[in-house]
């Protein structure tokens, strides 16, 4: 994991920057922010969310609402935020879900907006590992364990995903690609629903970030059985990740950025990712981003949409394999 010395490190920079865009786009921002989050309050992007824009309204002297638009694997969130006025004004939190997954699913006319062209990339904020979990009554103590019981009953063990053509779907179906994994999958509308029945019994494992199942992990209600990330979690210390398991095609953490409207003056944007960044290496923010696994990591918006688009050009071909069908 980055360090907190090296978050911090960038702060110079990033707070010098944030100051000089505005003479360029003199007057703005003249009312509130609002940062439409496209999942529901208390999720993982809920989280984040809140937390950057606590900070960036200070920065950019005007407060920044987050308001949660829920619904379609994030899709209702996203469409509005595309057709929003470019102003800036509007900013979405986008996840791989948004960005990636859906877009790969999804026709262009269903979809309603293109992800690479509807939308101004600001700066990627961070990085979340997600860890396969398992309800402690299925007799597979380990991934390996796991991996066999599904070639020996195929399509018995049950697995929850957040909604059909989400991030945790798409990458569920490569896994078990991958690994010849032979597992029947459950749709959820949320992830909330869906540790629950796990929990219960009524599905055998699941797939969600970190933050989300950790305390379940802790008190033995679920059972780890391997990390979405390129090292081992530091809450999880003793669980693979699954490049370690040989599956490193699936072992990158998912993340979560900023975007906003396409059209967004640049001066603007400027300032948005100049202000965006010194949030992320505030004390607050760092120590928060830690204490839930992640990573913080600031790009830029060319950056931003080049990952974007290197990872829905794999998810269109993961769709394409699995045979991956839209609700």
């Amino acid at each position: 994991m980055t360090t907190r010395r090296r978050f911090l490190h960038t702060a110079a920079g990033s707070a010098a920057a944030v100051t000089l865009p505005a003479l360029a786009q003199a007057g703005w921002p003249r009312q509130p922010i609002t940062l439409v989050d496209p999942f529901p309050a208390g999720n993982n992007t809920d989280y984040f969310s809140r937390l950057v824009a606590d900070r960036l309204g200070p920065l950019l002297g005007t407060r920044v609402i987050v308001e949660n638009r829920a619904g379609a694997a994030g899709l209702i969130g996203a469409t509005y935020v595309a057709n929003a006025k470019p102003d800036g004004y509007t900013l979405g939190l986008a996840t791989v879900s948004t960005l990636c997954a859906g877009p790969a699913v999804h026709s262009p006319a269903t979809l309603k907006y293109d992800p690479l062209k509807d939308f101004s990339f600001i700066t990627k904020l961070v990085t979340l590992p997600s860890v396969l979990v398992a309800n402690p009554k299925l007799p597979a103590k380990d991934f390996g364990a796991l991996l066999a019981l599904t070639r020996q009953q195929p399509r018995r063990v049950t697995c929850g995903v957040p909604g059909l053509g989400s991030a945790g779907h798409v990458l569920t179906e490569y896994l078990m690609k991958l690994a010849n994994m032979p597992m029947l999958i459950v749709p959820y509308k949320g992830g909330g629903a869906m540790l629950t029945d796990l929990i219960a019994g009524q599905i055998d494992v699941l797939s969600n970030n970190i933050p989300e199942l950790l305390q379940h992990v802790r008190s033995g209600a679920v059972r780890a059985l391997a990390v979405r990330d390129v090292r081992r979690a530091p809450a999880l210390p003793d669980i693979p990740t699954y490049k370690e398991l040989g599956l490193g095609e699936v072992s990158n953490p998912l993340w979560f950025g900023l975007v906003a409207p396409a059209g967004v003056p640049e001066p603007i944007l400027a300032r948005l990712r100049a202000a965006t960044h010194k949030a992320m290496v505030d004390p607050v923010f760092v120590d928060k981003t830690i204490a839930v696994a992640g990573s913080i990591s600031p790009t830029s918006g060319t950056e931003f949409r080049a990952d974007a688009a290197a990872l829905l050009a794999q998810m269109q071909q993961v769709v394409k394999s699995a045979g991956i069908k839209p609700e």
